[in-house]
């Protein structure tokens, strides 16, 4: 299936401020305002018609005041979140996912799906996870090895590495994480989450799910069952009020008389009414709102395998996974701040080169086995010397020392090897936003959709076979 996309980005500071969190809180209160300001409004015009039209005109107006209510949220989400780093320019990255593909839950109100991606050639270490959105489906998760403190300083078993070889620090590597991870300047005064986050160092992707798409469409729906929720809430307050008054009385009776009764009247019905609303408010949430709530979050949710393309079946995204991956470039506003590609357009999996090539030595490092990739590049501070470093994958000549994997991004050979990877992986996957590319797939012969090398082609009477 192709990726699916809901939301858009906006330009910035044209666009104004993004949807943020910390907002919230104002902004309900803002559209709560709206909304009964739009029920009072409407009660007032039908007591023209006695009491009876002021309670059909608070329905009419509550419906449409909750339907604006909804409606205003799934905009904002949708089409105020989002600022574009490059609009209609999708931006292509090559990584290891971080951890496997997850969704958070309801309570969050986004049912998309991410990972992360660690940007080649930076190398990786297996962590505990410390975020409680994605730690009971991933409790250990990949990070930058050369990753940073919260004061922005390289962690310690890095520092020294990174210090003697300067252009394998992440945000200034004048590759990849330069290019996709670094603050943009105007954007520093939004905020941006600590270096030390996994937002911040490795490239967040996420397939979105239809959950405020949704929401949008059932809106006036959805306010008529917030109205009788209401109603429910009120009819559990009168008869719990009713009920906590008569019990009330009749208990401060007996003890003081009739004017025990009046105060124990009084506070039985306010007590009694403030159980009936919790009662009624408690039955309408769990026993119809969150369910139908819970259908609508799990009716399309993001899945990012829409995204995975390839006739050459590698199966699905999972942690380890060395990946292309194709997105629209955006600054995530609703947070504390972060780049991300949203929505994820194009993933694809690195294969293995020839599984009969393999180091001549064993060697630690960071990247562990990451070496055996030959169409992949890990920088390996402590590279043996005695090791064979990647051999050139097809059509490459540039050729790799054990002293330019020490050295990583601050060799020139090694550098050149890591932009010709990105390069070649990049350019099939961004070919199809191009719109020769475009009309050349419309003719009868071709038949790919990605690229002939990603999910193959050939002529429709051609004896060969499609090539991967």
């Amino acid at each position: 299936m192709p990726y699916k996309r809901y939301t858009s980005c906006f330009n910035y500071p044209e666009g104004g401020k993004p949807y943020n969190e910390r907002d919230r809180l104002a902004w309900v209160v803002e559209q709560l305002l709206l909304a009964l300001f739009a029920t009072g409004t409407f009660a007032l015009a039908g007591l023209v018609g006695g009491p009876i039209g002021a309670v059909i005109g608070g329905i009419i107006g509550s419906v449409i005041g909750f339907t604006a209510l909804l409606q205003n949220a799934a905009d904002s989400w949708l089409n105020r979140r989002l600022i574009c780093l490059s609009k209609d320019h999708p931006k292509c990255a090559v990584g290891i996912v971080s951890y496997n593909p997850s969704r958070s839950d309801l309570g969050v109100f986004d049912n998309d799906q991410y990972f992360d991606v660690l940007l080649m050639p930076h190398p990786t270490e297996l962590v505990d996870s410390d975020d409680p959105d994605i730690e009971e489906s991933n409790p250990k998760w990949l990070m930058p090895a050369n990753r940073y403190k919260a004061d922005g300083t390289i962690v310690d078993n890095f520092s020294k590495e990174v210090a003697d070889h300067p252009a394998n620090d992440i945000l200034t590597d004048r590759f990849q994480g330069e290019l996709l991870l670094a603050p943009r300047e105007d954007l520093k005064a939004l905020g941006y989450e600590p270096p030390n986050k996994h937002e911040r160092v490795a490239l967040h992707c996420e397939a979105e799910g239809d959950f405020w798409v949704r929401m949008k469409k059932l809106a006036p729906a959805l306010a008529l069952l917030i109205d009788a929720a209401l109603v429910v809430t009120a009819a559990g307050a009168a008869a719990g009020s009713w009920a906590g008054g008569a019990a009330g009385c009749a208990l401060g009776a007996w003890f003081f008389g009739p004017i025990g009764c009046a105060i124990g009247g009084f506070l039985g019905g306010l007590l009694g009414g403030a159980a009936g609303a919790a009662a009624g408010a408690a039955a309408t949430s769990f026993g119809v709102i969150i369910p139908i709530l819970n259908a609508i979050f799990e009716a399309g949710p993001g899945d990012v395998e829409d995204a995975n393309v390839g006739d050459k079946s590698l199966g699905p995204i999972q942690m380890y996974d060395r990946v292309a991956v194709v997105g629209e470039h955006v600054y995530d506003g609703y947070h504390t701040g972060w780049h991300e590609f949203h929505p994820l357009m194009r993933v694809v999996k690195i294969a293995p080169p020839d599984p009969g090539w393999t180091p001549s030595v064993a060697h630690g490092g960071a990247s562990g086995g990451a070496v055996g990739f030959q169409y992949y590049l890990t920088w390996q501070p402590h590279f043996s010397p005695f090791a064979t470093a990647p051999p050139p994958p097809p059509g490459e000549t540039i050729p790799l020392t054990d002293e330019d994997m020490r050295q990583g991004l601050n060799s020139k050979n090694f550098r050149r090897r890591c932009e010709n990877l990105k390069e070649t992986w990049c350019s099939m996957l961004q070919q199809p936003f191009n719109e020769e590319t475009r009309r050349s797939q419309q003719e009868l012969h071709q038949r790919w959709t990605i690229h002939p090398m990603v999910d193959g082609c050939r002529p429709r009477k051609s004896a060969q076979p499609p090539l991967h």
